[in-house]
């Protein structure tokens, strides 16, 4: 897949889910800012209304994100593990984990690329 750039049109989705039995995967696209969070917040909660019990946010195609986004997803996370359900981040390039680190939040999300270094120890 390539990377979505440049403006994004009123009304686009900036959203996608798969879902798999209990676990839902959330491709993100372009860019997701104060503008396009709503999206995301919906879709989520959607989700965990339905019964996901398994969320992974998928970064691949996502060329953007600012505090918006990143308070989106330690909402989803809260919500999630309230449910008994867990939140994991895919895909992260070095702009999202630079990101997410100097917020201090990289740590507290499990990033799925961890997870396979891990098990492959």
């Amino acid at each position: 897949m390539t990377r979505h750039e440049g403006i994004r049109e009123p009304g686009a989705s900036v959203v996608r889910t798969v879902v798999d039995g209990d676990t839902a995967r959330v491709l993100l696209f372009g860019e997701i800012d104060h503008g396009a969070v709503a999206q995301l917040d919906q879709a989520l909660h959607e989700l965990l209304d339905a019964g996901a019990v398994r969320l992974v946010m998928d970064f691949e195609n996502l060329s953007f994100f600012d505090s918006a986004c990143i308070s989106a997803l330690v909402r989803a996370r809260a919500q999630a593990e309230d449910r008994g359900g867990t939140m994991m981040l895919a895909n992260l390039d070095r702009y999202a984990r630079r990101i997410l680190d100097l917020t201090g939040l990289l740590s507290s999300f499990t990033v799925e690329e961890d997870v396979a270094t891990e098990g492959a120890g």
